[in-house]
């Protein structure tokens, strides 16, 4: 390679991890009440183990830049903490049109199979798919047509908290098997049917960085 060939090459590294520090992917993190958003959107911020969040978030919060680096891959993502009650869910359908949200992550935990009768995840999960499904903003005033360009790139549907619920599970490493994933499947369905690809992870936010970081390169790289 010559002097001159070389330059260019270095120049090109450079320019593209530049790009990678100052554009950043826009993700929205939804999920019901006190199923680890906050937490997983501290992770980001801070990698380490996250100490107990006592606190739920209250609305929609303004977003917020992270850098997400592992295996020499840098990427910056762009998320806003947003609570996960039932009042709120019309906040992330602000957040999705208003930041044009590449990617989501759909934060689940265990309480559908550990509870009997709770739903929180199954509902929020649905008004999520069915709000991606229709082809009309309806937030507002008026229902406006989306666009293309509004319809996420790829969700992920992240099994949270492994390491309280993981040892309750047969659990081959594989997560497109997971039980835990079951009840999801009809809306992953449905996604999958209008071109959205659903990528199935399971981690824990609070206590394993690595698979937190690694999931979300995942996304952006494969989608």
């Amino acid at each position: 390679m010559s002097l001159f060939a070389g330059f260019a090459v270095l120049v090109a590294e450079v320019g593209l991890s530049i790009y990678n520090r100052v554009h950043a992917h826009n993700f929205g993190i939804y999920g019901a009440g006190e199923v680890g958003k906050t937490t997983l959107q501290r992770q980001l911020r801070t990698r380490g183990e996250v100490p107990e969040i006592k606190k739920r978030t209250d609305g929609l919060q303004r977003p917020t830049r992270k850098v997400v680096k592992i295996d020499g891959d840098l990427k910056t993502v762009k998320s806003s903490d947003v609570g996960g009650q039932a009042q709120y869910w019309n906040q992330w359908v602000q957040d999705m049109r208003k930041r044009k949200v590449e990617y989501i992550i759909f934060l689940i935990d265990d309480r559908h199979d550990s509870e009997t009768f709770n739903m929180d995840n199954q509902l929020a999960w649905r008004f999520l798919v069915d709000t991606i499904l229709d082809t009309h903003w309806r937030n507002g005033k008026k229902a406006k047509k989306k666009k293309e360009k509004d319809y996420p790139k790829a969700i992920g549907i992240w099994a949270n908290k492994f390491d309280l619920w993981g040892k309750n599970y047969d659990f081959d490493g594989e997560p497109n098997k997971h039980p835990i994933f079951e009840p999801f499947n009809m809306g992953i369905q449905q996604l999958n049917e209008i071109g959205i690809p659903c990528h199935k992870y399971v981690m824990s936010a609070k206590s394993d960085p690595e698979m937190v970081y690694r999931g979300v390169m995942t996304m952006i790289k494969d989608y």
